[in-house]
């Protein structure tokens, strides 16, 4: 049964390089005496009055924000409840195309009018760098109207971009910006990490709380400094978001708002682990945990130091470096995809945890053997669009082998999952270089989904 399996793996000895922020500190029992509905004295989070106003009040406080919505349905309902209340049906609106996937379903749900911004790639190392100032404005300038601009800062790799200057431009051509910054929850909370977006002028954006920081699963926090604008998310929230919260994730989030009024010390050997890790990784010959080279590239404004980019160099693939963490080292990554693996860390690691995964990445490496193969780069190049999503989803279509479809028009979002970016998405023609990319990917191991179709098939336009 899940809730016996899930025991086991809580109780085992596998340490934890990804998502919650909590690293399973605390005990398994499940907390049934805690686990209420709305009842006389404990609030309601759609019309909060007392307690849980209380715990929004300290959450903006925390955050730099006038006003924060606590979420128990993720960043996902965050992101869909801002683009509604940010936009209207038929808008145009600018979108990284590096969203996660909430973004287009919110503009599927919307049926907004997509103009997509690709990030350039950071050389040689086939990670999405930050999303320039000068590419919105060139975007805005070419499509009059639009109305919205949606960025991803952190991206899942850490790379951040330039919100203050990209604020300024959006506002100066009558736009709203919405930053999805669910990976930065923690950035207010050190000197050492980047300024977070609503302190840069983004005008709504959403943090996960549990991706980063000692909370549970689906806490997350949706942010504003404007009054007409709170307005409006806290109406979408209502049709977004459960009608029946859990109080048991409401108190993860009292609890981890009390250990951020006092977490200085907490931060502060976080970023000495950090650091320690860093200069420790330099050592290894084959395999290396990029820091210096991200931060220094042309095209990043900003990284994250928390997310761990351990790429392997031509000596095996992220997925090979995965398994033999988890196989040999009792060591679960975050994700992995072609030549590199990402170790997720947060204020709650430890010591122990840090040393551990230093001391098997030493011996992995030891036993590595320099090779010609390295995984190329992806080329990323938008397809062809032909329609708006929903205008594809509202087509007819019939299922093919994409192998057999270059040329036609996708009903599907076609992804690679973590961390589930679409290559592809409704409305899209399927073109050689779409296909050269999966068949990269496929062969490297990576999982590629698609909506309704089991992959390899997938719904065109017919």
């Amino acid at each position: 049964m899940l809730y016996e399996k899930l025991k086991v793996y809580a109780n085992s000895d596998v340490y934890p390089f990804h998502m919650p922020g909590h690293k399973r500190i605390g005990a398994t029992a499940l907390p049934y005496g805690i686990d209420i509905t709305e009842i006389n004295g404990f609030d309601n989070l759609h019309e909060p009055q007392g307690c849980l106003r209380d715990l929004q009040d300290t959450a903006a406080d925390l955050f730099g924000s006038r006003y924060a919505f606590a979420l128990v349905n993720g960043s996902t309902v965050g992101i869909l409840s801002a683009i509604r209340a940010m936009t209207k049906d038929g808008d145009r609106v600018l979108i990284a195309r590096n969203s996660h996937m909430a973004v287009y379903h919110a503009a599927e749900l919307c049926r907004l009018d997509v103009t997509y911004l690709m990030p350039e790639m950071i050389e040689g190392l086939g990670i999405f760098s930050s999303v320039s100032p000068e590419s919105v404005e060139q975007a805005l300038r070419a499509n009059p109207g639009i109305s919205l601009v949606v960025i991803t800062s952190p991206t899942y790799e850490g790379i951040v971009s330039d919100i203050k200057s990209m604020s300024a431009i959006c506002h100066r051509y009558g736009a709203k910006l919405f930053v999805d910054e669910a990976h930065g929850a923690h950035f207010p909370f050190s000197d050492s990490f980047p300024q977070s977006a609503i302190t840069c002028g983004a005008d709504a954006a959403v943090i996960s709380l549990h991706k980063t920081l000692p909370a549970m699963t689906q806490t997350a926090l949706l942010l504003t400094d404007s009054k007409a604008l709170s307005k409006e998310l806290k109406r979408q929230l209502s049709v977004f978001e459960t009608s029946s919260p859990s109080y048991v994730l409401l108190a993860s989030f009292d609890r981890c708002l009390s250990f951020l009024k006092h977490g200085n010390r907490a931060f502060e050997e976080y970023i000495t682990r950090l650091t320690q890790l860093y200069q420790a990784a330099n050592s290894l010959r084959h395999l290396s945990v990029l820091h210096d080279r991200i931060l220094s590239a042309s095209n990043v404004f900003d990284f994250d130091a928390g997310k761990l980019n351990i790429f392997c160099n031509g000596c095996m693939s992220g997925k090979a470096l995965m398994d033999i963490l988890r196989a040999d080292y009792r060591i679960e990554l975050e994700m992995a995809l072609g030549d590199r693996a990402l170790a997720m860390t947060s204020v709650c690691d430890s010591n122990e945890g840090f040393d551990r995964l230093l001391s098997a990445l030493k011996e992995i490496d030891g036993n590595c053997t320099s090779t010609d193969q390295m995984t190329a780069p992806p080329t990323c190049l938008l397809p062809q669009r032909r329609c708006t999503i929903s205008e594809a989803l509202d087509s007819d279509g019939e299922v093919h082998p994409i192998s057999l479809a270059e040329g036609r028009i996708s009903r599907e979002y076609v992804r690679v999952y973590p961390p589930g970016i679409p290559l592809l998405v409704p409305g899209e023609v399927i073109d050689r270089n779409v296909l050269s990319q999966l068949k990269a990917l496929e062969a490297a191991g990576n999982e590629i989904l698609t909506d309704g179709s089991a992959y390899p098939l997938i719904s065109i336009i017919g």
